[in-house]
């Protein structure tokens, strides 16, 4: 984006007290409300608003600075013609410079405010939000206020932030300048007031709070009372001086979730939404997705129980809740103890053969996706084109539970290994295995040095997708995070081969050492031992073949779109994904205007911050629940004992140990793959999940925190093969941990320190 200031000669260049300012749209968004605020009686710091810019604008600057005293400590801070608008805030984007002492000082921070409307910070904003209509008119003022000597300060909410609660205040509040906070120098402390006036207080382990309750309700006070003028939520900057409590800064909450309620539609059942079919969703899925594939691979999930089935008084086994995927957690007692013995039996008498399992299984069904990957939908009949889709989808709910069924026998494998003496990492033994993840990274590598190997890439792998909802492209479509890719594999200084041969001699060690226990218990870990690394060895080929299956699905789907949109029904292939299955082969007349409606609803719904359990787990209903109480502490600590947490005075977040070892690096959010350009070697990974698409990210970085997935998800496969720490099910880690800000990623214990 280029944005042009208009030359002096076409604004009238002046100087517009702050008491003055409200209602004046050239002094830009921030000093209008500001001035309004101010002449309202609320605490606002005085300063004046430079209109215009040049050595004139400048020239009037310092004369109405030496009015306020010449060695007067000032804050100088942008004032863009669409900062803090209703629809889009610009919050962050220009610049502020605090603690600003004599003209010539002064002068240096205006030009710093106006250089800031060409910055690329702004450009990305803009093209991020859709906005560069807008922005071809932004303009920039200078705001210039009186310093506030703040002993205290931070920014709060008039809602929650998180949940969308209208009826909660949220303030984040450090000692000092806020700036620290802006930046992420230093870690707020929490505070989260009711509208009974009840303050709780998550404490960031500093030695003391830098404000005491009664401020908080100050704070919150203003807070409500700028939103109830305004009448809508509001973000605010304050801070607290010898002076009492002064206001930087009021803007609407730009970006807040609808307000919706968590409970669960069946009294007394337990849900959770980072569990078995919901581990494959990054986002609310799409309508199409929701109601085919999260639906196959759910239902396929439910009917695989071992025997006895879960009784009927159990389903249903998953829904939505406010867009959000959810699985049932428990069952029967008497159930969950006889599949136990079952497998026990199975395992100790015949045993269980991963290698003989896909011989035996995998062949026609290879043989039949193969066949399948060579159709044409845009070729086919109506009614031979949803044939193929249902042949696909059936397809797909059994390669789903060959993924459970893989990771589910690696992971008790594990299990009943333990720890034996001599054995420091019992996970070694489950590594080194050659599948089609190192293939991808072979041809990937081979791309990076050689482009015209990159159609071959995609040929074999372009399939690779984010998640299980058709919704989203694949590889092959994505030419962002293919560039990314190949960045990444250059990066990259350790071959696929090189891990290969260093895992294989790590686990021949581990092989060694199991053999030295004698006995019954030496009998039953060696078979154990087994049954896991047969299995381990075809786990990620498993995710490989559902992954082509997916992207099968998503052609499919598109190909009807396609027709749907020459008959008039839709605007465009890709809006397919928002009809529900029952509308996809019997749509009539114009439903542009439902999938709109559609599609604002799930970006609403994007916003949210779906709790990881139903009801939460500080419900007794958790703690007492029988199945639970009979199941392995360290199983029924990852699965209760995870998130945010005070740990010896610090800040941690707590998940499960997946990969051992300790890290420290700067900590990088990644939403999905439109962040993957972010990313650079050596930073600490933060993301939802991750599927054999993110690879590369893994390969250069230094260590890995996920929010969801076990010891066999792809994160915890891949980061054991690369030898990086990865702590996974850190609940709320993408939201919790700051981007940008340094971490220590434990992965032997599961914590991650900020």
């Amino acid at each position: 984006m280029q944005t042009t200031m208009r030359p002096d000669n076409e604004v009238e260049i002046r100087i517009v007290p702050l008491s003055e300012a409200g209602g004046h749209l050239d002094v830009g968004g921030k000093a209008a409300r500001l001035g309004e605020l101010m002449r309202r009686g609320e605490h606002v710091p005085d300063g004046f608003s430079l209109i215009g810019s040049g050595e004139r604008a400048v020239s009037l600057a310092l004369e109405a600075y030496r009015r306020m005293g010449s060695d007067t400590p000032v804050a100088v801070r942008s004032s863009a013609s669409a900062e803090d608008g209703t629809d889009a805030s610009f919050a962050g984007q220009f610049e502020t410079v605090l603690d600003v002492r004599g003209e010539e000082a002064l002068a240096d921070a205006i030009a710093v405010c106006w250089e800031s409307l060409w910055g690329e910070r702004v450009a990305a904003y803009v093209e991020r939000r859709g906005l560069e209509g807008h922005a071809a008119g932004l303009t920039m003022s200078v705001l210039v206020q009186r310093m506030v000597p703040a002993r205290a300060a931070g920014v709060a909410f008039s809602a929650n932030p998180l949940t969308g609660a209208r009826d909660e205040v949220v303030i984040h509040a450090v000692r000092g300048l806020g700036d620290v906070l802006v930046s992420g120098e230093v870690d707020p402390d929490r505070y989260r007031m009711t509208p009974r006036g009840e303050v709780n207080v998550e404490r960031s382990g500093a030695e003391s709070p830098p404000i005491t309750d009664d401020e908080a309700r100050q704070v919150a006070a203003l807070v409500r009372r700028i939103a109830a003028a305004e009448g809508v939520p509001q973000d605010v900057e304050w801070a607290i001086d010898p002076d009492g409590l002064w206001l930087l800064q009021a803007r609407p909450m730009t970006a807040l979730p609808p307000e919706v309620s968590w409970q669960s539609p069946i009294p007394g059942a337990k849900w959770a939404k980072d569990f078995q079919t919901a581990e494959w969703q990054t986002e609310p899925p799409s309508p199409l997705g929701a109601t085919t594939t999260f639906e196959v691979m759910a239902v396929a999930r439910e009917r695989y129980r071992g025997w006895p089935p879960i009784p009927r008084s159990y389903e249903p086994g998953h829904l939505l809740i406010n867009g959000w995927l959810y699985m049932r957690v428990g069952g029967p007692l008497w159930t969950i103890l006889a599949n136990a013995v079952s497998a026990m039996l199975t395992l100790v008498t015949v045993g269980l053969d991963g290698h003989r399992r896909v011989e035996r299984r995998w062949t026609p069904r290879l043989a039949d996706l193969d066949g399948l990957s060579r159709a044409r939908p845009a070729e086919m009949d109506d009614g031979a084109l949803r044939r193929h889709t249902d042949r696909l989808l059936d397809g797909l709910g059994w390669w789903f539970m060959e993924i459970s069924f893989f990771a589910s026998l690696v992971r008790v494998g594990q299990m009943l290994v333990g720890r034996p003496p001599g054995l420091p990492d019992p996970g070694a033994l489950f590594r080194g295995n050659d599948s089609q993840l190192l293939e991808s990274e072979r041809a990937l590598r081979e791309a990076a040095r050689d482009p015209a190997a990159m159609a071959g890439y995609l040929t074999r792998f372009g399939h690779m997708v984010e998640s299980a909802d058709p919704i989203h492209p694949t590889l092959a479509e994505s030419p962002e995070a293919q560039r990314w890719q190949l960045a990444a594999a250059r990066a990259d200084r350790e071959g696929p081969d090189e891990r290969l041969v260093r895992n294989r001699g790590e686990r021949a060690a581990a092989e060694r050492a199991l053999h030295s226990i004698g006995g019954p218990r030496g009998f039953f870990v060696r078979r154990a031992t087994a049954a896991g690394q047969t299995h381990a060895a075809h786990t990620d080929d498993a995710v490989f073949h559902f992954q082509r299956i997916l992207a099968l699905v998503r052609a499919a789907f598109l190909a009807q779109g396609s027709r749907l949109v020459a008959a008039g029904v839709l605007a465009k292939p890709e809006d397919v994904f928002y009809l529900e299955a029952d509308e996809l082969w019997t749509a009539e007349g114009d439903r542009r205007d439902l999938v709109e409606a559609r599609r604002a609803e799930r970006e609403g719904r994007k916003k949210l911050a779906p709790p990881p359990m139903i009801p939460p787990v500080s419900d007794p209903s958790w703690t007492q629940d029988r199945a639970l109480k009979m199941m392995p502490p360290e199983i029924r600590a990852q699965l209760l004992e995870r998130g945010l947490q005070v740990r010896d005075g610090r800040r941690v977040v707590v998940g499960s140990p997946a990969s051992p070892g300790v890290t420290r690096g700067i900590a990088r959010v990644v939403a999905g793959p439109d962040d993957f350009g972010r990313f650079h070697p050596g930073e600490v990974l933060v993301a939802h999940a991750t599927s054999p698409i993110w690879t590369p990210l893994l390969a250069i970085a230094a260590a890995a925190v996920t929010e969801v997935g076990g010891p066999f998800s792809h994160a915890a496969i891949v980061a054991r093969e690369f030898g990086i720490p990865l702590v996974d099910g850190a609940i709320d880690a993408t939201r919790v941990i700051a981007d940008g800000t340094p971490v220590v990623v434990d992965g032997t214990s599961g914590m991650v320190q900020l």
